[in-house]
Formats: structure tokens, sequence, C-alpha cells
């Protein structure tokens, strides 16, 4: 009779067992099942808006850039950025907005510091709808910075992307950025909203993948001298920026040193100098403008003193970069980023 009564308190400890484990996998399996419906949403939208019967055209050159000293910044004063959070399942991380004082390192050139969730802050900046985002007709034309019209001087389509379909899609859309060899082929948004984009695809539909965006002190058509472009990091999943911390292979990183940015203003082709780990209040990896040459070369300078790869290409005074930032927990906790910093060629 003890026996039994012993045998059957051990089958009851090992159903509670059993219990709570499948109650702790459920969330972490579903959540798992929903990136992948994200991921495989982003890969249809590509193989939507890159038909491969369209042929790549040739790169354009990019706009003459024109300096206005009202907008220049110091690259020497860091200020917030928006914090791309890296949504790590294991850690039950929810990509919720963090305030501007928690924001990412990098600095959009607007008043409001930008924050970004989990790991990115997002500017505090007007809200779009989250139920939808706006649908702007495909004749539409983004204006520049200054405020004043302008036709993008891009074809509508580039390396086989529809620029005017994606613009039909999401009024914000700005370019389409592809690295060659990796799962990184993803639209980019143009906005000051980072805290709409960390939580809902390019389509509009919520999401902790979040989208590929830059701040609009990114400017695409001048263009500014720096281009950065924010993205998460999400465990468990390969989708958006995740990829990026491979860049820590000099092997990896040599076999893919090419990022492509086809965007309404034209196609412009980079080649990765540096990549380098940094904490939110380190630096401002985003500065978009400098207000000298010798300005910008000190700041490609530091870059390249802390990247954890010696790539061996070289970036001139007059040259225009583009920087991915993304975060890294592995260093710095929360507040630890990723950067993949790009020459144009």
């Amino acid at each position: 009779m003890q026996k039994q009564s012993k045998r059957q308190d051990i089958e009851l400890a090992a159903l509670l067992f059993l219990l709570g484990l499948l109650l702790f996998l459920y969330p972490v399996v579903t959540q798992v099942s929903s990136y992948q419906a994200d991921e495989e949403a982003y890969e249809d939208l590509a193989m939507e808006y890159m038909p491969p019967e369209i042929s790549p055209e040739p790169i354009l050159p990019i706009p003459q850039r024109t300096e206005n000293p009202a907008e220049q910044r110091q690259e020497e004063t860091p200020s917030a950025l928006p914090d791309l959070a890296g949504t790590d399942v294991q850690e039950n991380e929810s990509m919720e907005t963090a305030s501007a004082a928690d924001a990412l390192s990098v600095s959009p050139e607007v008043s409001d510091e930008p924050a970004i969730t989990d790991d990115l802050a997002e500017p505090e900046v007007s809200e779009l709808p989250t139920d939808e985002i706006p649908i702007q007709p495909t004749a539409a034309v983004t204006s520049a910075p200054t405020g004043k019209p302008s036709a993008p001087t891009a074809s509508p389509t580039q390396a086989g992307i529809d620029l005017n379909a994606c613009l039909a899609q999401n009024k914000d859309f700005v370019a389409w950025l592809s690295i060659p060899g990796t799962k990184i082929n993803y639209p980019v948004v143009r906005s000051d909203n980072s805290d709409y984009y960390l939580h809902h695809l390019f389509t509009g539909k919520a999401s902790k993948l979040g989208c590929l965006f830059s701040l609009k002190s990114s400017d695409y058509q001048t263009p500014s001298r720096n281009i950065a472009i924010y993205g998460h990091h999400i465990s468990h999943s390969d989708a958006m920026f995740s990829t990026l911390v491979d860049y820590k292979d000099a092997a990896y990183c040599a076999a893919h040193s090419q990022i492509r940015v086809s965007s309404l203003y034209g196609e412009r082709m980079y080649r990765i100098f540096a990549v380098l780990n940094m904490k939110v209040s380190d630096w401002d990896a985003a500065t978009a403008s400098f207000s000298s040459e010798e300005s910008f070369q000190r700041f490609v300078n530091r870059a390249v003193k802390k990247s954890l790869v010696d790539t061996g290409v070289q970036v001139k005074a007059e040259d225009n970069i583009l920087t991915l930032i993304t975060c890294d927990r592995s260093y710095g906790g929360a507040s630890g980023r990723f950067i993949v910093m790009a020459v144009q060629e």
C-alpha cells in the first residue's frame, strides 16, 4: 500500500513537471512560429516587388551633394539613437517602446530624441495609425528634406525592384536594401516614427519583426554624408538584421562585403570598411552631417580604429557612407549595439 502511494506521488510529480514544461514552451513556440510567418511575408514581398523577368539597370551616379552649414551637425556631440531592440525569446524580451533617455546610441537630426524598443529607442514624433499605414498612389513623389517638392532621379525599376509598387504600398518607402549572399533583402522606410516601425511590418501588420527604417536626418536624395538604417536583432530568427552579427567573423565579412541600396533617387553600391560594437552612450554612429571633411574623416577613423575586422577598405574625406545598426546584448547587455559601416563605391 505504501509503495503504491509512493509511486502515485512520483507519477503526479512527473505529470506536473511535464505540464509546467508545456506551459513554458508554448509561448516560445508560438512566438517563433509568428516570426517565421512574418519572415515569409517579407519573402513574399520580395518576390512580388522583384519579379525575376526584370533585369537590373545600371547603377546611377549619386546626386551632387550640397553643403548647408545651417543643417550640419558636429559628430562629437552624442545623442540618443533609436533603440533597435533585439527580441530575445529566451529572455521573454518584449519589443515595448523604450523612453528617449534609454535610446540607442545613434541619434537623428531632429529635436526629439529617438528611442527604439527592447534595444531600439524610438523618436518622439507624431504617430502613424497603428492599424494601417497610409497608402500613397504610385505617382506620388516624396519631398526633399528642405520641404521643396522634387522628383526622384531613379527610374521606376532598379535592380529588379518595382519602386512605384513599393511606394504605393507604403508612403514612407525610400529604398530597398539587400546584401548579396545573405538573407538581408528588405524594404526601408524613412520616418521619425520609429516606435511604429519597431512594431509593424512594411505592409502595416503588427509584428515584432518590425521594418528596416532610417530617420529623416538620413537624406537619400542629396545625399547626407552618412545614411543610417536600423533593424531588429531577433533571437531564434534570421530575419531583419539578426545576421549582421555574423560580420564579426573576418571570413564572412570578406565574402559578403557589398551592400546594395536601391532608392527612389538612384542605386548605390557600398563596400564594408568597419564592423564594431558600441554602447548607447558611447558614440553617435548615425551622425548624418558634418561641419567639415576633417570632422567626417575623424568620424570614419574612429570607426576603423574600433573595427573588429581589418577590411583594408579605404574611406576618403569626400566619400559617402552607409551605417547599419542593430542590437547586440552580448556586448553591454540592453545598451549593446552592433554596427556595420560601408563606403559608397
